[in-house]
């Protein structure tokens, strides 16, 4: 049975993480695997030193990750939200909710248990369990536990704004107005993390990266007081291994290996969502440099789970050619997976 931690990140102001668009103007409305793992370990750097870096990433570039971080998905008050899973629904929903559902981004961590398991509740169609502003799908019992600020006051649990800046030229004073866009939480909202520890030993180091990258911020525009948080330790998850699962739905990005590929985890029975990632290096040994694209399988995707073959995923080299005398540059790739039964 593995032991699954989550970690809540309560922002005091604005995030913002860059989307692929025109200039900064979009920010998306959680922060990828990938981008969290590579914050954390530019921290582990910054306070540590690139020795102790050096010994964090060996059991990720072996293959062997001591721990696990899905990506980091919002929540308001005790409810936590998970991107919806490329499952066919237990049952036909009723014409009055396709709709809805087609619109849906977000499903409650109760109503992601329930979908698992085959059995959705009556009540799990009606319009009391959708958020359009938040493009979220939840069990009528989680709307009640959500924050009074919202379900009294109105208040938006998140939402996303553009705010116009002004860029002065250094040299000529001439100034330059640009648009940028950031995310914004309500009281008792914010994002979070879950970590499956496989080296518990790992714990301290990480936990105390985290509180040190909530000081530093996360994601862009951090100059400006963007992404600083604080975190807490929410409940402790035991997740109960399946002798035979059939499928895995993913909580985080996932670059299979060749033997993955090999072995048919993108076969007929899978379905799932490719993303690009890219993006600069933040490297204090150098100027920004953009990274080799990768296109990933996006959080929420189902992939099939070859008899005999282990679901893992790799930590991948994206160095672009410029840097490869300076250091490697990789991307987390490993699969945070929750296993889906025969029955479901």
């Amino acid at each position: 049975m593995a032991t699954v931690t989550t970690y809540l990140l309560r922002f005091r102001g604005p995030l913002h993480v860059a989307e692929r668009g025109v200039g900064i103007e979009e920010t998306a409305e959680f922060v990828h695997s990938d981008t969290l793992f590579s914050a954390l370990c530019s921290v582990v750097r910054l306070g540590w030193g690139e020795s102790e870096l050096e010994r964090f990433l060996a059991p990720f570039r072996a293959g062997e990750p001591p721990f696990l971080v899905s990506s980091a998905f919002p929540f308001a008050g005790p409810v936590r939200f998970l991107p919806k899973p490329q499952l066919a629904l237990p049952s036909p929903p009723p014409d009055d909710a396709r709709k809805r559902l087609r619109q849906t981004r977000w499903v409650s961590f109760g109503l992601f248990q329930a979908w698992l398991s085959g059995q959705l509740p009556g009540d799990a169609f009606t319009p009391e369990a959708f958020l359009p502003a938040v493009a979220a799908w939840l069990l009528p019992s989680e709307h009640r536990a959500l924050p009074r600020s919202f379900t009294r006051d109105g208040i938006p649990l998140w939402a996303r704004d553009v705010v116009p800046r002004v860029a002065v030229d250094r040299v000529t004073s001439a100034s330059q107005v640009f648009r940028s866009g950031r995310l914004r939480f309500g009281p008792e909202s914010g994002l979070f993390v879950l970590v499956e520890w496989r080296d518990a030993s790992w714990r301290p180091l990480v936990e105390t990266a985290l509180a040190e990258l909530g000081q530093l911020g996360l994601g862009g525009l951090r100059s400006t007081g963007h992404g600083q948080f604080t975190f807490e330790l929410g409940e402790e998850i035991d997740v109960p291994e399946q002798e035979q699962p059939v499928g895995l739905v993913t909580l985080s990005l996932y670059a299979p290996t060749r033997h993955e590929l090999a072995a048919g985890v993108l076969g007929p029975a899978a379905r799932y969502d490719l993303v690009l990632r890219g993006g600069w290096i933040a490297s204090p040994d150098g100027s920004s440099y953009r990274r080799r694209e990768l296109r990933m399988i996006s959080e929420g995707s189902l992939v099939a789970q070859p008899p005999g073959t282990t679901v893992r995923g790799q930590l991948v080299d994206v160095t672009p050619e410029v840097m490869r005398t300076v250091h490697p540059v990789y991307r987390y790739g490993f699969a945070f997976a929750v296993p889906v039964g025969p029955k479901e």
